[in-house]
């Protein structure tokens, strides 16, 4: 159960991450810009895409079922997950370039 809760926690980390600070970029209240959340968000996500793949791993090593197939499912999910992260980065960046061109004129 723990092992499940850790890795729905480190799937959705950098997701959370770039929604909550990204609107706080976009919005100028604090210090980091946009890009600099965005770069941690990717980062943080690579890092623990590979993080919890090897966790996966090491319970695949030790379980009576060593079919590799969850390990592919958890990839997989793993890659949507980043999908929907580049999407929300771009989303922001979108805004972020309206609210600039709106402040220009």
């Amino acid at each position: 159960m723990i092992n499940s809760i850790i890795f729905l926690l480190l799937l959705f980390l950098p997701l959370i991450f770039q929604l909550f600070f990204g609107i706080k970029a976009i919005k100028y209240s604090i210090s980091l810009s946009l890009w600099q959340v965005s770069l941690i968000s990717l980062l943080g996500h690579v890092f623990f895409a590979i993080a919890t793949l090897y966790l996966y791993s090491e319970l695949l090593r030790h379980a009576h079922n060593r079919d590799g197939l969850g390990w592919i499912f958890v990839f997989g999910i793993e890659l949507f997950v980043g999908f929907v992260l580049l999407l929300a980065i771009f989303i922001q960046l979108y805004i972020q370039y309206r609210k600039n061109k709106s402040l220009i004129k």
